[in-house]
C-alpha cells in the first residue's frame, strides 16, 4: 500500500522555506518519497484558514514516511523549519 504525505505550510519567510525545500527534497527521494503535487492556492473547505502552501508526497508505505521523518538527517532540516514556518502533517495509506 502506498501511502500520502498530506502537508499544510505557512512559512514565514518564503527565502528559507524555499532553502529547506531544496535541501528536504534528496531526502525525501532518499526514502522512496515522489512529490505529487505543491499548491500555493489552495482551496480551504469546512475550514476558516488557508496554508500558504499544499504538499502531497507518495512514499511506498507508512513505515517509509516514518523512517524519513524520524531520520538522522531530517533532524536538523525539521528544526530549521520549525523556526520560520507553521506546519500540519497528515499520513493517509490507500
Amino acid at each position: 500500500m502506498s501511502a500520502y504525505l498530506v502537508i499544510e505550510a505557512t512559512p514565514a519567510d518564503a527565502e528559507r522555506f524555499g532553502e529547506y525545500e531544496r535541501q528536504s527534497l534528496p531526502l525525501v527521494i532518499k526514502y522512496g518519497g515522489e512529490p505529487l503535487a505543491r499548491d500555493t492556492d489552495t482551496l480551504p473547505i469546512e475550514r476558516d484558514d488557508r496554508p500558504a502552501i499544499g504538499v502531497i508526497i507518495k512514499f511506498p508505505d507508512k513505515r517509509a514516511v516514518q523512517a524519513y521523518f524520524d531520520s538522522p538527517e531530517y533532524a536538523p532540516l525539521r528544526a530549521f523549519r520549525q523556526t520560520f514556518t507553521q506546519a500540519r502533517a497528515l499520513v493517509i495509506e490507500d
